[in-house]
């Protein structure tokens, strides 16, 4: 079989699979095979091949004595995970909100997940020429403000990872695509607190992006704010800059964040 079509095999697999959990959760209490095969309209042996896997991976349990299945702890947790990022969305947007304010431009709520940064909230600029970069849509961690943000909140080692397996693409002749270059530009993220996308990923586009941390004092995502280049010019870049940093700097002790004391 050639890869497409295993690729598409795992696809398919999948799908049916996120029916079951999803045919599940309509359901009050555990479920025999045999009601499931038919609601699902699956033959028994595949269903039980897809039951078994889930059950492998703690999303779905079967009882050892009524052979019944129903919904496991895993997706208890996830739910959890899923509720923190939900719950960031509700405390940060007002600082969104106050961003646009200040900026007139488009303000974004990032965060990581894996090798992308995905924005999950924004408050859009109500300018007819305005940055509308949709919700749910990934970034790259090297060539975004926001990217670039969260890339600098990774440990030497895991930067260094990121790096072999990261395929620099120029976006923009502006675009970062060398290795020793990325990793000067994190160091400098690190040391001034904001990073800036200054068309690496689009031609007529900045972004200046600042770090949202929570109480364990961890990096959980990036404020940014995007416009176009006749009004985010380079030399407002500082006091935009400044702005985003006040202003994730309040986001920040909303979530608990309390920075260590310099010693005298």
């Amino acid at each position: 079989m050639n890869k497409k079509s295993d690729n598409e095999t795992s696809v398919r697999a999948l799908d049916k699979a996120l029916n079951i959990l999803e045919l599940m959760t309509t359901l009050e209490g555990d479920v025999d095979l045999a009601t499931l095969a038919r609601k699902t309209k699956m033959p028994k042996s595949t269903l039980l091949r897809l039951l078994n896997t889930l059950k492998k991976h703690h999303f779905v349990h079967q009882d050892s004595q009524t052979r019944r299945f129903s919904l496991s702890w895993a997706l208890i947790y996830m739910g959890r995970a899923a509720q923190r990022s939900f719950s960031l969305i509700s405390r940060i947007h007002p600082f969104l909100e106050k961003l646009h304010e200040a900026t007139g431009e488009t303000a974004n709520l990032a965060i990581r997940e894996g090798y992308c940064a995905v924005y999950v909230d924004q408050v859009i600029s109500t300018n007819l020429v305005r940055a509308i970069p949709p919700i749910g849509t990934p970034l790259g961690l090297y060539c975004t403000a926001t990217g670039k943000m969260l890339l600098s909140c990774l440990t030497d080692k895991e930067l260094e990872e990121f790096l072999g397996k990261t395929e620099l693409v120029e976006k923009t002749a502006k675009t970062i695509t060398d290795r020793n270059t990325l990793t000067e530009e994190v160091d400098k993220i690190r040391r001034q607190g904001y990073a800036l996308d200054n068309e690496e990923t689009e031609y007529g586009g900045r972004c200046i992006a600042a770090p949202v941390y929570n109480n364990e004092g961890r990096i959980v995502a990036a404020v940014s704010v995007v416009g176009p280049t006749n009004r985010i010019k380079m030399d407002a870049i500082g006091r935009i800059a400044d702005t985003v940093r006040e202003i994730t700097a309040e986001a920040s002790r909303a979530l608990g964040y309390r920075p260590a004391r310099k010693e005298k």
